[in-house]
C-alpha cells in the first residue's frame, strides 16, 4: 500500500507540473484513507482554484483550516474561494487572519489589500497595501492595487507616479505599462504626446511578447467584396454597462444582408441585457476562461472578416487578441479614449470632432476612420421617467451637477467647479458615484472643494443607484450638469440631456476631451461647449441665471435629443456598415498576402 507522504509528494508534483487533475486522483486516494490531512486538502483546494472550480475548491479550503488554522496559506487559499464566491466580508476575514498569522508577508498584505479595494473600503484597503509595499516592492500587484485606490478616490496624479515608480522597480510589466497609460488619461496634466508615449509603450512590450500565428489568416479575395461582413466585437461590458447603451443600436438596427454579428464575451457578468444582446447576434462566444492563444485560435476558427475590440487597456479587457491577429481586419471601437498602441491593430473608429483631420492622426498607432457626424448612437435601457418639472420652478435655488465617475474629477476640475458655486450664491452641487460609499472618497472631494472656499454643506454626495430608472430620476436634483474633464462623460451626458438637463462641456486638444463636443453638437445644442475654463465658468454662470432658458432646455432637449443623430440608429448602422464596407473592399483588392502586417 502506498504510504500518505507518497502519495501527497506525488500529488505535488503533478501539481507543479500543471497537470491537476492527476493531482487530485492522487489526494482522492490519499483523503478516502486519511480524511484529516490539512495540507491535503489545502492542496485539493489549490488544484480546483486553478481549474476554476471554486465551488468545488470552498469545502476542503474550510476543512484546510479547521484541521490547520495556523496555516496563514490555507487562510489565502480560503479567502480566494470565499471572494470567487461573492463573499467578500467572508474574504476579507479570513485574509486578515492571514496577515495576523504571516504579518511580515507582502502577498498576505496584497491578499486583504485586493479583497478591501473590491469592497470598495478604499481606507483600509491603501493601509493595507502600503504595508505590503514597505515589506517588498517587487510585488507590481500592490502597487497596481494601491493605484486603483488613488484612482477610486480622485487622486489619479498621484496614482500615476505610483505606477510609474514600480515600473522602474520592475521594468516592462504589462499591467503596470497598462496601469500607466490609463491614469495618464485622467491627468489634466498630461498631453496628447504623453498619451501616445505610454501606450506606445505598453503596445511595444505586448507585442514583443505576442508571436504572430505562423498560419496567418488568409487574405479575402476580390470576389468577397460584397457578400455579407462577418463581424465579431470584443468586450467585457456586454452586460448592464455603459458600452452596450452604444452597442445595442448597432445589434438593434443590424440589417442580416449586410452584417453577420459574433459577440465574445470577455467577463462572466450576465443580466437582462446580455440575453439581449445575444438573442440579436448571430454567434455568442464565452471566453473569460481561456487563455489568449486559445482564445485567438477560437475566434480564427469562426472565420470573422473583422475583430472590433470595445474595451482598450479599461479593467477586464482582452485586447491584447488584437495582437494575434485572429482576423483579416482589426479594429478598436467605442469603450476607449485613445489609441491602444498596437502597430498590429489596423483601425480605430472616431469622428471628426472627437479626432480632427491632421491633428489626431499622428497620435494614433492605427489608422483613424472617422464616423461622422458623430461616431456614437445611444440607445436608453427602456422609456425613460417623466422630466422633473419641479426643477422649472424658479424658487428652486440653482443646483448643478455630474454624475460621472468620481476618478474623473481632477483637481483642475474641480477648482473650476469651486468657482462656478461662488459666482452663483446659494447654488448647491450633487456628485453621484459609487465611490462615495467609502469615506476616503467623500473627503477628498468635499476637502479640495472645501479648500477653494465650498462650504461643505453645499454639496450633496451620492452614491450608487442600482435601479436604473431611480438613477435616471436622480437627475431632477440638477438645473444644469456639469461635464468632468479632462477625461468627459459619455453615458451621463446622454443620459442628462435625456432627462431634459443641459451639459456644459469643457473640450480639449484630444479624444478624452471632446467626446462631450462631439455629443452636443449631434444633439445640436453647440453652444454650451466652452473652450477655456474662464469660458466654462461663464457658460454655467450664464446659464444658471437664465431660468427661462433653463425651462425651454427642459421641455425640449430630450426632444431634440431623440429627433437628432445621436438616436437616430438604422441611420447609424447603414454609416457604420458603410463605414466597414468600405476598409472591406479595400483588403479585398489588395490581392494575396498574410495580414502579419496592417492592412
Amino acid at each position: 500500500m502506498t504510504s500518505p507522504e507518497t502519495l501527497y509528494q506525488k500529488a505535488v508534483t503533478a501539481a507543479n507540473q500543471g497537470n491537476f487533475e492527476l493531482a487530485q486522483i492522487y489526494l482522492r486516494e490519499l483523503l478516502s484513507a486519511h480524511p484529516h490531512i490539512a495540507k491535503a486538502h489545502h492542496l485539493m483546494a489549490t488544484t480546483y482554484m486553478k481549474l476554476i472550480q471554486a465551488d468545488k475548491a470552498l469545502p476542503h479550503a474550510r476543512q484546510a483550516v479547521q484541521l490547520n488554522p495556523a496555516n496563514a496559506a490555507s487562510h489565502w487559499v480560503l479567502g480566494i474561494c470565499l471572494a470567487n464566491g461573492g463573499d467578500l466580508a467572508g474574504a476579507i476575514n479570513e485574509f486578515r487572519a492571514g496577515c495576523e498569522l504571516a504579518p511580515t508577508d507582502a502577498q498576505a498584505w496584497n491578499n486583504l489589500g485586493q479583497s478591501l479595494l473590491e469592497a470598495r473600503r478604499f481606507a483600509e484597503a491603501e493601509a493595507a497595501l502600503r504595508k505590503g509595499l514597505s515589506l517588498r516592492k517587487d510585488i507590481p500587484a500592490l502597487s497596481i492595487g494601491l493605484a486603483w485606490v488613488l484612482w477610486n478616490t480622485g487622486r489619479a496624479d498621484e496614482a500615476l507616479e505610483v505606477a510609474k515608480s514600480q515600473d522602474e522597480r520592475t521594468p516592462n510589466d504589462i499591467p503596470i505599462l497598462a496601469m500607466r497609460a490609463i491614469l495618464s488619461l485622467y491627468s489634466a496634466g498630461t498631453t496628447n504626446e504623453d498619451l501616445r508615449i505610454e501606450h506606445a509603450a505598453l503596445g511595444r512590450r505586448v507585442e514583443a511578447l505576442t508571436p504572430l500565428n505562423p498560419n496567418r489568416v488568409p487574405d479575402p479575395k476580390p470576389e468577397d467584396a460584397e457578400r455579407p461582413l462577418r463581424v465579431g466585437f470584443l468586450s467585457p461590458d456586454l452586460y448592464g454597462h455603459s458600452v452596450s447603451r452604444f452597442l445595442e443600436p448597432i445589434m438593434t438596427h443590424c440589417d442580416r444582408s449586410k452584417m453577420l454579428i459574433a459577440l465574445y464575451s470577455c467577463y462572466q457578468m450576465r443580466d437582462e441585457i446580455s440575453g439581449r444582446l445575444e438573442s440579436m447576434c448571430g454567434l455568442w462566444c464565452d471566453i473569460f476562461k481561456i487563455g489568449d492563444q486559445l482564445a485567438a485560435a477560437e475566434i480564427r476558427r469562426h472565420g470573422l472578416d473583422m475583430l472590433i475590440d470595445l474595451a482598450g487597456h479599461t479593467p477586464l479587457n482582452r485586447s491584447m487578441l488584437l495582437c494575434h491577429r485572429p482576423a483579416p481586419i482589426t479594429m478598436t471601437y467605442l469603450g476607449y479614449p485613445f489609441s491602444t498602441g498596437y502597430t498590429r491593430t489596423d483601425y480605430r473608429i472616431v469622428d471628426s470632432i472627437t479626432d480632427p483631420p491632421g491633428e489626431s492622426d499622428s497620435y494614433s498607432t492605427e489608422k483613424l476612420l472617422r464616423l461622422d457626424p458623430c461616431f456614437l448612437c445611444f440607445t436608453p435601457p427602456f422609456d425613460p421617467p417623466e422630466l422633473g418639472e419641479a426643477m422649472i420652478d424658479p424658487s428652486t435655488p440653482i443646483t448643478f451637477g455630474t454624475f460621472n465617475n468620481a476618478a474623473k474629477f481632477s483637481p483642475f476640475i474641480l477648482e473650476v467647479w469651486a468657482r462656478i458655486l461662488a459666482a452663483v450664491p446659494d447654488s448647491k452641487l450633487v456628485l453621484k458615484s459609487y465611490q462615495f460609499g467609502d469615506a476616503a472618497a467623500r473627503q477628498y472631494v468635499l476637502g479640495t472643494l472645501e479648500k477653494h472656499g465650498v462650504d461643505p454643506a453645499r454639496v450633496e454626495l451620492l452614491e450608487k443607484i442600482a435601479l436604473t430608472n431611480e438613477h435616471l430620476k436622480a437627475y431632477h436634483k440638477m438645473h444644469i450638469a456639469l461635464d468632468a474633464f479632462p477625461y468627459h462623460g459619455t453615458t451621463t451626458t446622454c443620459e442628462a440631456m435625456l432627462m431634459g438637463t443641459p451639459v456644459i462641456t469643457l473640450q480639449g486638444d484630444g479624444h478624452r476631451s471632446r467626446v462631450g463636443s462631439s455629443l452636443l453638437h449631434a444633439v445640436g445644442v453647440p453652444e454650451l461647449i466652452a473652450h477655456s475654463a474662464d469660458e466654462y465658468v461663464e457658460k454655467a454662470v450664464s446659464l444658471a441665471r437664465d431660468r427661462d432658458r433653463l425651462a425651454e432646455y427642459r421641455r425640449t432637449l430630450r426632444g431634440r435629443m431623440e429627433k437628432s443623430v445621436l438616436m437616430d440608429g438604422p441611420a447609424f448602422f447603414e454609416r457604420f456598415e458603410k463605414l466597414l464596407r468600405t476598409v472591406w473592399r479595400e483588403k479585398c483588392q489588395q490581392g494575396a498576402g498574410g495580414t502579419a502586417a496592417r492592412a
